[in-house]
Parts: C-alpha cells; structure tokens; sequence
C-alpha cells in the first residue's frame, strides 16, 4: 500500500512539472506600455538622480507608483548612510515590488536608482543607458507578471544609493545567517549601500533565494551575461546556464568578464553592480549589460563596446541616436525584456527539476 502511494506521489509531482513547463512553453511579450517612453520620463522628467538628492527619492516614488499599478505588492524602505565624500549622514530608499509565486523560496530582479557623476565634468548624468533602461525592464516584468503566477516569488528591487562612494551604514546590523568572511566583505564594501543595507538586513535571503540577477546599462548592443567582474567571479552554473538556454532560443547572447572601463578622457574604472553583496553571500548571481563588442579578451571595455557610458553623453537622445530612433530603440528594450523574462522561466524550470 504504501508503494501505492509514493508511485501515486511521483506521478503527481511529474504531472505537476510537465503541466508547470507547458504552461511556460515561452512566446515573445509584446508589451503593453512603451519601455522607451519610461526610460525618456525617467531622464528628462525626473532628471539626473545623484544618491540621497530629491530626483533620486521622486524615482524611487515613481517606480513604487508604476509596481502599485500593476497590482504589485510594493514597499517604499529608507535608510541613512554616512559618506566620507560629504562627511554627513544622508537619506536615501530602496524600492521592493513582489511578485508573489507558488514557492515562497524567490528570484531577484534589481537595478540601480542612482546615477553617476562624470568625473572629466563633475556633474551627475542622466543616466538614460545607466540605469533608466534597465528601471524600464521592472516595469515591464510587473507588467507582465500582472497577467501570469510565477512559480518562485519574484522581487523587482530598485536600488538606492549604490553609485555614492566610501559609504558606510549608519547603524551596524549584527551578524545571523551570513559567515564571518561573508559579512565582512558585504559591510566594508566601500559603495553599493542600497543593496548591501538590504541584504543585512535580511540575511535569510541567504537561504531562500534562488538567483538573483541585475540589470546594468541594456540599452545599446548585445546581451552578455557577466561571468566575473572587478571584485568577484559569480556563479558559473547559473551564468553557463541562463548562456546556454539564451543561444537555444536564438538570443546573441555573450559570456563576459567585465573588469574595467576605460575611460575616453583617460583612466579605467573598476566595474561591478548591485548584484555584487548577493554573490558575496554566496547566492547564485550575475549580472545582465548590453554592449556592441563582447569580444574582448582582458575584460577592459571603452566607448566603442557601451556608447557614453559613466558620461555626460549618457542622456535618452543618445540612447536613441544609438538605436537608429525611438522605433529601434522599443525594439532593443522589448527584446531584452524578453530575455530576461525568457531567463526567469529557465532558472524556474532548472530549479524545480533538480528539486524533484
């Protein structure tokens, strides 16, 4: 009898699976709202967003505003933070929209709020590439998540503060789930406060989270899946994989180690995103860009491979004029969306799987 039953059991779970891939046998999203239309809200309404300013908490409004909309339960969390830059306490947000799935275990989604400072000028960009593209891609996936019950619960976590430097909390959360060499990296991270804060604070994410992947300048080029960066090697089962899926569905998708850019008024800049405190836990993590060549053999890009990055030029004509118009552009920024809806689905698949 109780052969019976776990013959029955077994069954049940394949038939689960079967009906679970079937049911996301993947098609193209044709989106509902203009990616590019946000983007060129987001740059020009708003306007740059330095770390702690006013643009930047409008942003973070903004977004909260567009994951309410599409049904999100969302949640709008500030923190302080000192910087030696200003030797002064400031303020800034994370915004969380959930997604919830049929698993409490979950996947993130993250992007930066923040824009950078041009050093060569000294003023804050508006960050059209880096990052409004990719805040544009969260209000597509909560969009497209309106209409479809994923089956991990999905986080789409716009980041605050992460481009101010030599930053440090204000308040020292205390060490539970995290070792001592994990949480040792992930506070004296010298930026990235945004995500850091939020990964001290829930230092569970260590244990229930699937994959986390971030979002870092999509607007321009070919998708490449970031294998290491300037401070850390990520998860090459989760970066081999969501590769190999993505070339199977007919994606140009690239494999890249992503160290360093280098500047068009001379210099490099080390290179890493907001994924960054996560794949210092451990948690299976990279990071998405877009860029013309994804060929380089010593990981240092220019001009040339992510047009205006980290620049003043960084702005949404630009963007455009990079695409073609505002025609090519939609089209880039709907393809992209769908892969990474295409990658959520794939980790989904893998992951119940290999539970089962």
């Amino acid at each position: 009898m109780r052969k019976k039953y776990s013959i029955i059991f077994l069954v049940f779970i394949v038939f689960f699976i079967a009906i679970f891939i079937v049911s996301n046998i993947y098609t193209d999203f044709n989106s509902e709202i203009s990616l590019s239309s946000q983007v060129k809200y987001i740059c020009q309404e708003i306007g740059p967003r330095p770390a702690a300013s006013e643009n930047e908490a409008i942003a973070a409004e903004y977004m909260a505003s567009q994951f309410k909309k599409h049904g999100l339960k969302t949640e709008i969390q500030k923190f302080k933070y000192f910087s030696l830059t200003s030797e002064d306490v400031k303020e800034s947000q994370n915004v969380v929209g959930t997604i919830e799935g049929y698993s409490p275990r979950q996947i993130i989604i993250c992007a930066d709020l923040d824009t950078v400072r041009d050093i060569e000028f000294g003023n804050y960009t508006e960050g059209a590439n880096d990052d409004a593209t990719s805040l544009s891609l969260l209000i597509g996936l909560a969009q497209i998540y309106q209409k479809e019950k994923p089956l991990f619960t999905i986080k789409l976590i716009c980041f605050g503060a992460s481009e101010d430097g030599f930053t440090y909390p204000l308040y020292m959360m205390p060490r539970n789930n995290l070792s001592a060499g994990e949480y040792s990296k992930i506070m004296y991270t010298p930026y990235l406060i945004g995500s850091r804060q939020y990964l001290l604070s829930n230092q569970n994410l260590k244990e229930n989270t699937v994959a986390v992947i971030s979002l870092e300048a999509v607007g321009i080029g070919e998708p490449c899946f970031v294998s290491s960066d300037a401070f850390v090697k990520n998860d090459q089962i989760l970066v081999d994989y969501l590769l190999l899926s993505s070339k199977l569905k007919g994606y140009d998708a690239h494999k890249i180690d992503f160290f360093a850019f280098k500047k068009h008024f001379g210099g490099e800049g080390a290179i890493s995103h907001v994924y960054l405190p996560f794949s210092y836990a451990n948690i299976p993590s990279t990071f998405l860009t877009c860029m013309n060549e994804s060929n380089s053999t010593n990981g240092v890009y220019n001009d040339t491979s992510m047009p205006n990055y980290l620049s003043m030029q960084d702005n949404y004509e630009n963007l455009v004029k990079n695409n073609g118009n505002e025609a090519g552009l939609e089209q880039h920024l709907d393809n992209t969306l769908n892969l990474v809806k295409y990658s959520i689905d794939q980790i989904s698949i893998f992951y119940l799987i290999q539970f089962f």
